[in-house]
């Protein structure tokens, strides 16, 4: 029998509308191999967990009587008695685990930094976790899903936006059937019957559903919010969960609108499948303004503390059938909601990773309750009699076992994986940068906006300009260390001087100045490096010969001028004919690198791809671009 899960399948749960794009979807077979063949399994290296590293688990999955958390930095799985809670062994893959999970018979795992899919066999009663095969991926999986009968599996590639669609079968053998390009990064997967997968928005509020045996989309949509990092679906009412957050960018920053829940909300959507997939249009899952004004507590963006205090924080109707369930009240936030569960009991279990809770429900009319778990939530699964959820805390190495009574569910222990070394500045600066703590009550943390330090691709309003009422696009950090100055107006000449005005203004943070974690957060941010371009992550990288007259192309028509050097940026601000809401014309650009994944552009997003900023005559507009000088830049955009 297949195990009980997070949002990921169904039984087992887990955790614009790009309309114009639709007919862009490009369904071509992916440059891998196209199967895998089972070979003699072999056994993995077993691993001493009393010498002291930081796991890091990412993942964790319910398969036979143990429970398996798939480990980011050691590489590493780790298998856990469901009954005693004892450690049974751990076992070293040689790579960066991002995903785990289960079709009953196989344990199967995504290698972010090798780009493989690994398909593995638990011999619990020798201690040994053997290999069985290992198939070649597009780069920087990061999430898997199963079908209900364990035949059919999709990975999700973050930067290259594809979904490997795959079979399995009962020797192990793995086969791709299709890789589907979507117009957005892809994190987040779930089935929702035996061959529907949905895929979801990393950054953004977007999702498609594909028919995972042909590759065919069926559907694409999207919610009011970003980082979506919860999927499930709810049984009883035939519905789609769907956690996420949503940055409020009419709203500047101060105390007041953080502490009432106005400028970041973290929700939970409900979208019913039967309405979901008719063919006529449904408008509440649309993106757009009259959706952000029912979903904003209170309904009104100058919020009066009356107002907010009385908006009910229980699910509301948005069109037939589907509701937002706002997390958080007022004092009490709930950053960065994550993977969901959901019993055939009608019992629901939510992860508050910001704010390193549990939240859960005994039935779907009910509020949410929350305890306290490790540091970082990050994945859960349930237990295959659906008692209890084992909950992988990413920065504390450790399992939290939640059970489920008849009335209520309690921390019934917390399992350590095995001994933590000694936290270095960068660990403790990646620990707050995804700590919602560290703002005002627990609303958001830095990763909110700046998605695994990426962007959200939003606009904010946060006083990093030295004003209000001028909204400015998220900034990606990736690569953004060495690209100084700071702000859109380069009015921060020093990283810190950039985060300690974050941490003061934009978190509203009430840690005493002199504690202000500045330098952890500084060193963290050095080690993050640029997003690669889509033409380098999805292996697609045009002729040389076009790339070097695009090169050329950049430099005699100017580019170079404020975007050069290795960060391809510079440090001077620069009039291009664009205004924003106070009269300012002078930005700093942005670094070039990764500036494919950055869609929309400008100051103020108004250019919806890198095409209309090349057309938009901005850069020069005595001199515009002929369509073949267009041509050649984007190619070599999409390679920076």
């Amino acid at each position: 029998m297949q195990p009980s899960r997070p949002a990921r399948s169904i039984p087992c749960h887990r955790s614009r509308i790009y309309a114009a794009l639709i007919l862009l979807l490009v369904f071509a077979t992916a440059p891998v191999a196209d199967k895998a063949a089972a070979e003699e399994p072999s056994a993995l290296q077993s691993i001493d967990r009393t010498t002291p590293t930081l796991r890091t688990p990412l993942d964790v999955v319910s398969h036979g009587s143990a429970v398996f958390t798939a480990n980011s930095r050691t590489g590493s799985i780790t298998a856990i008695d469901q009954k005693t809670l004892t450690i049974i062994g751990e076992w070293s893959t040689g790579g960066t685990l991002s995903a785990i999970e289960s079709n009953g018979r196989f344990l199967i795992a995504t290698d972010e930094s090798a780009g493989r899919l690994l398909v593995m066999t638990p011999d619990l009663s020798q201690s040994k976790l053997l290999l069985n095969s290992q198939h070649s991926l597009p780069t920087n999986p990061v999430d898997l899903a199963v079908s209900s009968d364990g035949g059919l599996v999709a990975v999700s590639s973050l930067w290259s936006r594809t979904v490997s669609l795959l079979t399995l079968d009962s020797s192990g053998t793995v086969r791709l059937q299709s890789s589907v390009s979507l117009p957005f990064c892809p994190r987040r997967l779930l089935f929702i019957d035996c061959c529907t997968v949905i895929a979801a928005d990393s950054f953004g509020g977007n999702l498609a559903a594909l028919d995972a045996t042909s590759g065919r989309l069926l559907k694409q949509f999207s919610v009011h919010g970003h980082n979506i990092r919860g999927l499930a679906v709810n049984p009883r009412t035939n519905s789609l969960l769907v956690s996420c957050q949503t940055l409020d960018s009419s709203t500047f920053t101060t105390y007041e609108r953080v502490f009432w829940g106005v400028l970041m909300q973290n929700g939970l959507h409900s979208l019913p499948l039967n309405t979901l997939f008719s063919s006529s249009p449904q408008p509440s899952f649309v993106k757009g303004v009259q959706e952000r004004s029912e979903f904003q507590q209170g309904g009104n963006y100058a919020v009066k503390s009356e107002a907010a205090a009385a908006a009910p924080a229980y699910a509301r109707q948005d069109g037939p059938g589907a509701s937002r369930y706002p997390l958080g009240t007022p004092s009490i936030g709930s950053g960065d909601p994550g993977a969901i569960v959901v019993t055939s009991g009608d019992v629901t279990a939510l992860v508050l990773s910001g704010t390193s809770q549990i939240a859960f429900r005994m039935a779907s009319h009910l509020p949410f309750e929350r305890i306290t778990t490790g540091r970082r939530p990050e994945a859960l699964c349930l237990s295959a009699d659906q008692s209890r959820a084992f909950i992988a805390n990413r920065f504390e190495d450790s399992l939290t076992v939640l059970a489920f009574g008849k009335d209520t569910a309690a921390i019934e222990a917390t399992v350590a994986l095995g001994t933590m070394r000694s936290l270095t500045e960068e660990d403790i600066g990646e620990q707050t940068f995804f700590n919602a703590q560290v703002s005002l009550d627990g609303w958001y943390s830095c990763h909110s906006c700046h998605t695994d330090g990426h962007t959200n691709g939003m606009l904010a309003d946060t006083f990093g300009d030295e004003d209000r009422g001028a909204p400015k696009k998220v900034i990606s950090l990736l690569g953004s260390a060495a690209a100084g100055p700071w702000a859109w107006n380069g009015a921060r000449k020093h990283l810190e001087d950039q985060i300690h005005t974050s941490l003061l203004i934009s978190m509203q943070s009430q840690i005493s100045t002199e504690q202000l974690p500045v330098q952890p957060l500084a060193a963290w941010l050095r080690t993050l490096q640029p997003a690669p371009g889509i033409a380098t992550a999805g292996n697609r990288l045009p002729d040389p010969r076009i790339l070097q007259e695009a090169r050329r192309v950049f430099e005699t028509v100017g580019c170079t001028n404020c975007h050069a050097g290795r960060t391809l940026t510079s440090a001077d601000i620069y009039d291009v004919g664009i205004h924003d809401e106070q009269g300012e014309t002078r930005f700093n650009p942005p670094s070039l690198s990764g500036v494919s994944q950055r869609a929309p552009y400008f100051h103020d997003g108004r250019a919806a791809t890198l095409e209309d900023v090349l057309r938009s005559a901005h850069h020069n507009p005595n001199e515009p671009l002929t369509d073949h000088q267009i041509q050649l830049l984007l190619n070599l955009l999409d390679t920076l």
